[in-house]
């Protein structure tokens, strides 16, 4: 309240006490309305900064968190370890000689002490191995982040037929994939005009042996067909790594084992195949490409690929023929 006072200048006059009383609450709830109202200015200067950058086409900086490695608790990663160990033993006790599965009359027993050794989810692989299908969707692990970001992602395709879904797939995520399969036409609508290149070569042995029996062939003559060591495919694409492998090989894969991927200098840093064993369906599976390929045989291979450093992510159990089964490895030792 003002009055004029001397010279027609104004004076405030002494406050009444509910004038008091009434300014006193005013300040209180000023005084907690204040952070409040400065944390609304500081997100509208916030987002005109935003606006302005986007407006620019700047990168925002990323977090500290992003910024950091992800490194697992001690525990976490003890654990992990623990359930390697244990499946390693188990591998080792199953491959001994006349080595039998501990539950024989189960389906798909031949594969019984083959275990998970690293446990992991969706998102982390593809989907969740009990409720998938291995043959019809393989369980990448990182799916989401190859060939994203810059980085170079290769993948090797080995063994077509008729369905290339796989390799659709991943060269869409952005990977750079290649296709190999001697026994397809490179006009077949399975392969011609697709986003992967084909490569009308199989990977490994030919002559007699990949002839004699042999349905893909679909009654045709072994004899022309190209043949290419993985080293030599390598070497012709021009590529020093490989982070997806898959082979779906019909019982092809032992031998492939054995000469190449075993004894690698470079090794992918993810495997998926279709493991076959004695007993598969001879009408997709020679018999004699799988002889003496069961219990015993198989933990053995998977213990071999255990000391190279592949753990097995995901395992899926053809629902068609218990003596083939769908793995994934992803290898610990590869960054």
């Amino acid at each position: 309240r003002f009055h004029l006072g001397q010279k027609g200048r104004p004076r405030r006059l002494p406050m009444t006490p509910s004038e008091q009383r009434g300014s006193l609450a005013a300040l209180r709830q000023l005084r907690h309305s204040l952070p409040l109202l400065c944390l609304a200015l500081a997100l509208l200067v916030l987002t005109r900064l935003a606006q302005q950058r986007d407006s620019l086409h700047l990168p925002s900086a990323p977090s500290a968190a992003v910024q950091r490695r992800l490194a697992l608790p001690p525990t976490v990663a003890r654990a992990f370890e623990l359930v390697a160990a244990q499946e390693r033993a188990r591998l080792a006790e199953s491959a001994r000689v006349d080595a039998r599965p501990q539950e024989p009359w189960k389906v798909g027993a031949t594969f019984q002490a083959v275990g998970v050794s690293l446990p992991l989810a969706p998102p982390i692989i593809k989907h969740d191995p009990a409720l998938g299908d291995g043959e019809g969707d393989k369980n990448i692990v990182g799916l989401q982040l190859l060939g994203k970001g810059g980085r170079r992602c290769v993948v090797y395709g080995m063994g077509i037929a008729w369905e290339s879904n796989f390799e659709q797939q991943m060269a869409r995520e952005g990977c750079e994939t290649h296709a190999f399969d001697c026994t397809v036409d490179p006009a077949s609508p399975v392969v011609a005009g697709k986003a992967f290149a084909f490569h009308n070569w199989c990977i490994g042995d030919g002559g007699s042996e990949f002839n004699r029996g042999n349905n893909y062939l679909r009654g045709r003559s072994a004899e022309g067909l190209s043949f290419k060591t993985l080293s030599e495919t390598m070497r012709l694409l021009g590529h020093d790594a490989i982070d997806v492998l898959k082979f779906d090989i019909e019982g092809f894969e032992w031998n492939l084992f054995e000469t190449t991927l075993l004894s690698a200098k470079i090794l992918p840093a993810q495997l998926s195949f279709e493991l076959h064993t004695e007993g598969a369906n001879a009408g997709a599976v020679q018999p004699r490409k799988v002889a003496g390929k069961s219990f015993e045989a198989v933990n053995a291979l998977f213990l071999q690929l255990f000391d190279l450093g592949y753990r097995v992510v995901a395992k899926e159990l053809n629902p068609g023929d218990q003596f083939c089964c769908e793995f994934v490895l992803v290898n610990v030792g590869r960054a």
